[in-house]
């Protein structure tokens, strides 16, 4: 099924008198293990853009985790932007252009931006210009419409959220850092991706997906730690730190979820944020000895 997203089409739909509470403060996001779809709880909230009242969009709050349906918010955002939905896949083509005049008075379209999304429902991030956005929770049905975290969208287009308990409108403002988010590309840098990416898939390319982000943090957090080095070749090459790089194993091709994993992490996602050890979980070390104990994913124990 294709549509295109149209404003129209969404002023007409009726709007609600209580809504989205949990966007006043970040709260917890929540967690899946499987698409659902929701018929009877959906609701239409009211959007503030940038100063000006938009036509609402379709929405459902879990738990302190607002959801919106991709398809009513893009068409909220960018009515001319082109909406794809199918088995519980929606994907998103949408450009910024400008028009442009030469000396001898020739008018042209220029394309400033491009965005190209893809969110699926059961995933547990999106992909929005080849840069891996994190959900936490499993992304779900609504209405048999993908639906994604309306922070997480938010961060697609370069917005940022607040709420407004007086008019109990959403309240959505451009950051002015461009129409959509940078590609990745441009935003990751090759050299920390290189070898993220390589020590995950050594020492967890077996396990979940929620452990390979978990052995990421624990890497990032000794690079911003003052008592680790400050860059990532360093802290895995630290002194009989970590075993793969001694033993040859860290110069592996990394597996695709792996490569996904240390996207993942360099956009943000934390599933351990204070973590900066780990172990094969039940091995006594100095880190189970030593260190403050703060959870156990998959095979391995994570220690602040």
């Amino acid at each position: 099924m294709k549509k295109r997203a149209v404003s129209s089409l969404l002023a007409s739909l009726a709007v609600v008198s209580f809504i989205l509470p949990a966007l006043a403060a970040d709260a917890p996001e929540l967690e899946e293990t499987s698409p659902v779809s929701v018929e009877e709880t959906v609701e239409w909230a009211p959007f503030l853009v940038d100063g000006e009242l938009r036509q609402s969009v379709e929405y459902e709050n879990r738990n302190g985790v607002t959801y919106v349906t991709v398809s009513s918010f893009v068409s909220m955002l960018d009515p001319e932007a082109m909406v794809e939905e199918e088995n519980g896949v929606v994907t998103v083509n949408a450009a910024r252009v400008s028009q442009v005049e030469d000396g001898s008075g020739n008018t042209a379209t220029v394309v400033e931006e491009t965005l190209n999304l893809t969110v699926q429902a059961g995933a547990s991030y999106i992909v929005a210009n080849g840069r891996y956005l994190y959900a936490k929770g499993s992304l779900i049905l609504l209405n048999n419409s993908v639906a994604a975290p309306v922070r997480l969208l938010a961060r697609v287009f370069n917005l940022d959220v607040g709420y407004n308990g007086e008019t109990r409108t959403v309240v959505l403002n451009h950051s002015g850092e461009g129409a959509y988010l940078l590609p990745g590309d441009s935003y990751y840098n090759g050299d920390t991706l290189y070898w993220l990416s390589r020590i995950i898939n050594a020492e967890s390319g077996n396990q979940i997906l929620e452990g390979k982000i978990a052995v990421g943090n624990v890497v990032m957090n000794r690079v911003n730690s003052p008592k680790f080095p400050n860059n990532i070749y360093d802290v895995l090459y630290q002194k009989n730190q970590f075993s793969p790089a001694s033993s040859g194993s860290l110069k592996r091709t990394p597996n695709e979820e792996s490569v996904i994993a240390a996207k993942l992490v360099l956009d943000g996602a934390e599933v351990v944020p204070t973590a900066l050890f780990f172990s094969r979980a039940g091995l006594s070390c100095y880190a189970s000895r030593n260190r403050p104990y703060v959870t156990t994913i998959g095979a391995h124990a994570f220690y602040a």
